[in-house]
Parts: C-alpha cells; sequence; structure tokens
C-alpha cells in the first residue's frame, strides 16, 4: 500500500514538474531577452521612445479603478441576495448566471453600441464599463455572506446600524480575504484585456498597456528586445500587485469568517 501511495506521489509530482517547466519556461525566456546586451537600457528606451510609461498609468488607473467599482458593485449586490432568500431574487441571480454563460466576444457588438450612444468612446472609463460586474466576484462574495455569522448581521439591526454602517464597518473587514481575491481578479481581467481596448481606444495617448505591446510590435523597426521589455513590464507589475495583497491570502483570515 506504501509503495503504491508513493509510486502515484513520484508520478504526480513529475507531471507537475513538466507543467511547471513548461510553464514557466516562456516568461524566464523573455525576461532574459530583455536583459540581453544593453540590460536595463532596453526598458529606459521603451519607457522613453514608446510612450510606455503612458501605457501603464493607463492601465493602472483602468485597472485599478474598474476592480474597486466591481468589488463594490458586487457586495452590495451579494449582500441583497443574501438578505434577500426569495423565488424573485433567485430568479434574478439565475438570469445574471445565464448572460455569463455567452462568450465575451459575443456581447463586444452591443457592448460597442452601448458605449457609442454614451459617447464614451476613445476614453478610458469606456474600457473598464462593461466589466464593473463580474460574475466570478458575485459568487465569491454570495458565497461568503453565507459563512458569516447571521447572529452578528442581527446584532447590528439591533444597535441601530444601517446597511451602509454594516457593510463598510463590519463586512469589509470581515470579508478581507475575499475582496481582495475579488479585486486582484478583476485587476487581472482588465489589466491583461486586450480586445475590447483596442476597439474603443483610438488615440495612442490613451493605450493600455496590452494595446501598447501590440503598438511596438507592430512598429516600423520591430526590436525583439524592446518587445520583451514591454512584455517583462505588463507581466511584473501584476506578480508585485499579487506579492503586495498576498499576505491576506491566509488560510486562518478565511477560516475565522
Amino acid at each position: 500500500m506504501k509503495n503504491q501511495s508513493l509510486a502515484s506521489y513520484i508520478i504526480i509530482s513529475f507531471i507537475l514538474t513538466i507543467f511547471f517547466i513548461f510553464t514557466i519556461f516562456p516568461i524566464i525566456f523573455v525576461l532574459l531577452l530583455s536583459f540581453k546586451k544593453n540590460l536595463i537600457n532596453n526598458y529606459l528606451i521603451v519607457l522613453k521612445n514608446y510612450d510606455f510609461g503612458i501605457y501603464i498609468l493607463n492601465s493602472l488607473l483602468v485597472s485599478i479603478v474598474g476592480a474597486i467599482l466591481s468589488v463594490l458593485i458586487c457586495l452590495l449586490a451579494a449582500y441583497f441576495f443574501y438578505k434577500n432568500k426569495t423565488k424573485l431574487s433567485s430568479w434574478l441571480l439565475t438570469f445574471i448566471t445565464l448572460s455569463f454563460l455567452f462568450p465575451a466576444e459575443a456581447k463586444v457588438i452591443y457592448n460597442f453600441f452601448i458605449i457609442m450612444k454614451l459617447n464614451l468612446l476613445d476614453k478610458l472609463v469606456s474600457v473598464f464599463l462593461p466589466f464593473l460586474v463580474n460574475l466570478y466576484t458575485l459568487l465569491l462574495f454570495i458565497q461568503a455572506f453565507r459563512y458569516y455569522s447571521k447572529e452578528i448581521d442581527d446584532y447590528t439591526e439591533l444597535e441601530g446600524f444601517n446597511i451602509f454602517q454594516k457593510i463598510f464597518l463590519i463586512h469589509i473587514p470581515i470579508l478581507k480575504p475575499y475582496i481582495i481575491t475579488g479585486f486582484i481578479m478583476n485587476f487581472l481581467t482588465l489589466w491583461n484585456d486586450f480586445l475590447w481596448p483596442l476597439i474603443v481606444l483610438q488615440d495612442e495617448k490613451k493605450y493600455t498597456i496590452q494595446v501598447g505591446i501590440n503598438y511596438i510590435a507592430k512598429s516600423l523597426i520591430f526590436e525583439p528586445l524592446y518587445f520583451s521589455a514591454a512584455v517583462s513590464i505588463s507581466i511584473i507589475i501584476p506578480i508585485l500587485i499579487f506579492i503586495v495583497f498576498n499576505r491576506y491570502f491566509s488560510v486562518k483570515n478565511t477560516v475565522n469568517i
């Protein structure tokens, strides 16, 4: 029995190691290529000559603001579904879930016409506006509220707390690990999005980082070293965001909820 378990452990470890190598190799290759010849000079050229610093700021603005608004909207919606356990709310949640089963590409045309009617084309707000409601974040918060102690919620009502006091003074501090998770997931979605910003943004000064990388790739003089430096920057920043908030992803904090 022990030999069988050991053999299974070795096989699984081998498969995971191979998977890890195939996953991490492209990232390491791009990072090493970006430092070739001139070390950090490739990064300086990208930031200076290609206005890549502006693309980074645009992406940070879109990703941070969009992620915060999405978390706030989904948190309020999740609290509604948590408190109103009626047939109407169940049907509404089912309808919202079904709407997200359609591929994102299938909704691009409709989103584009809505943004155009609102006169928001070529504005950064149009990049995150269609993504303010995220199904994963909504379901994550609903599940978090189900683990939440109902006695504490009832106690706050007896103390005279209104809905906003309960959410911002009680729920948000307690549900911090879930909120940080939702923020990071929405941040990465907006940060890595390429198709939608490419459609709604026309001014080069308003490009996000992924569209900026595409712009560098299609430049008249394509330089693999500069392209690798740009891709490395787009990888490093989300990693830094995750490292900063990683301390909130503890099993202890999650269980306490």
